[in-house]
């Protein structure tokens, strides 16, 4: 009874809603890792594109959707391509 109360309250919500925001922030860089990975070993010569393109997105999914794309790149214009798409909402499933 006392911790559905505690689960109720205002203070409570706001550090389990704050646990998540640190989570999904974690996960973002996470990701933004993998993908800076992937382009400096396979794409060096974009890599500045590439860190311009992801520091603005804050979707995970959008990140996801990035990493999982770049994979099929074969071509360092066709990895350009998909970096320049990412903030014009090109980049969803």
């Amino acid at each position: 009874m006392f911790q559905d109360i505690l689960r109720e309250s205002p203070i409570y919500q706001e550090l389990v809603e704050q646990g998540r925001e640190e989570e999904r922030q974690q996960e973002l860089q996470r990701q933004r890792q993998t993908l800076m990975g992937f382009v400096q070993r396979h794409f060096p010569e974009i890599g500045a594109l590439a860190k311009q393109q992801i520091d603005s997105v804050t979707d995970p999914e959008i990140l996801q959707t990035v990493i999982l794309r770049l994979l099929d790149c074969q071509t360092i214009e066709e990895a350009k391509q998909l970096l320049l798409s990412v903030n014009k909402g090109e980049t969803k499933h």
